[in-house]
């Protein structure tokens, strides 16, 4: 039976035992496997390590992991490390004042196995060459599903000495939440969160018969699929990219341009659906509008564009002036879309910023919305 897990609990998984184990991270290509890198790295408890950007073992060759050294003094040679992993003989594990390393090797199982070969001793001993990690380093891994059909495998031997983990796709409400917390295109945002399926996954649909009240009989052309020929799709990481096309692209490229941009990134399917996302999302009185007068500033009529300015919304509001004056202009809105804002409010790392609001706790309670605040 698998078990596959979300990104918060892979994330505590390496930050509890990782020091201890090797943790290989295996899920669908583009659902953030390495974005859990950055987020271990911004964890206080790794505040000391030195971490290393994420290794593509795809693109590793021979030398570029260590390369042999004579001491003719002693009449000996020693395995140097490339500086890349962090350990050197000033900062290993024995030295005073070394500091430990926190080490992403990203697609390991679609590497050479003489590449594989060369970075066992990292995996399984925390050694590069003849150096060793200080004690609390932690390496992990990360590679797609070998049902996939891209090239990833691990032979049985080697398994058995890891630790294997599966991790999901986000679901569409996990991603949105995400996404507003990182500032992604408020288009996209809104996007997700009315084209749901754009996070299913290709093994659910693989199992046919219905699914979370979906239709697994038909396929999802948003999706990745083994069996599709197209080259490009929506993942979480896709739609990320989208966004960035469209917060650089949008309105100083032409349409034509944009589009095949979109097309190329996430596909023809998931391009079309979103691009009445950017539409809408054209027709928005701006940010700074809505700051500087939010009582007259002009409201849209259209659901989908209000959507997007409340994932906006949320995800600049940066001190409390901005904050009242959006609360004061989502008053306005329908009331959908102020429970959607007070929800999206209570779950983002914006919270505290809108909880002392007196007119946003008169929201949160004609809405019935609760939350804890630390």
């Amino acid at each position: 039976m698998n078990k596959y897990l979300s990104f918060s609990q892979v994330l505590k998984l390496i930050s509890t035992v990782g020091h201890k184990r090797t943790i290989i991270v295996e899920g669908e290509n583009g659902i953030g496997k390495t974005a859990l890198f950055h987020a271990l790295k911004a964890m206080p408890k790794f505040a000391n390590h030195i971490a290393v950007d994420p290794i593509d073992c795809t693109q590793l060759s021979d030398g570029s992991v260590w390369m042999p050294d004579l001491d003719r003094e002693h009449g000996i040679s020693r395995e140097l490390p490339n500086e890349r992993f962090g350990v050197s003989k000033d900062n290993q594990r024995g030295v005073n004042g070394s500091k430990p390393v926190l080490i992403m090797l990203d697609e390991i199982a679609k590497a050479p196995q003489f590449i594989k070969n060369v970075l066992a001793p990292i995996v399984y001993e925390h050694r590069v060459g003849s150096f060793h990690f200080v004690e609390g380093s932690v390496v992990f891994c990360g590679t797609n599903l070998a049902v996939e059909g891209l090239g990833d495998s691990i032979q049985a031997h080697l398994r058995n000495r890891l630790v294997f983990v599966k991790m999901r796709k986000p679901t569409a409400k996990e991603w949105v939440q995400w996404a507003v917390d990182k500032g992604v295109n408020a288009n996209v945002i809104a996007f997700v969160n009315n084209y749901d399926m754009v996070m299913d996954s290709f093994l659910d649909y693989e199992k046919g018969g219905k699914y979370e009240g979906k239709d697994l009989s038909k396929d999802n052309g948003h999706i990745f699929n083994p069996r599709s020929v197209a080259l490009a799709y929506a993942t979480p990481r896709s739609l990320v990219a989208a966004g960035d096309i469209l917060d650089e692209g949008d309105g100083v490229l032409d349409d034509d341009t944009l589009e095949a941009a979109l097309i190329g990134t996430v596909g023809a399917v998931t391009a079309e659906a979103l691009a009445s996302f950017v539409r809408f999302g054209r027709d928005i009185c701006s940010f700074d509008r809505v700051v500087a007068d939010p009582l007259k500033a002009p409201l849209a009529d259209n659901p989908s564009a209000q959507l997007i300015q409340v994932f906006q919304f949320v995800s600049r509001c940066k001190d409390r002036t901005e904050a009242e004056a959006v609360v004061k202009y989502v008053w306005r809105m329908r009331a959908e879309m102020q429970s959607i804002f007070c929800n999206t409010v209570a779950n983002s790392t914006r919270v505290a910023l809108f909880a002392t609001l007196n007119d946003f706790g008169t929201m949160l309670n004609e809405h019935k919305i609760f939350f804890k605040t630390n």
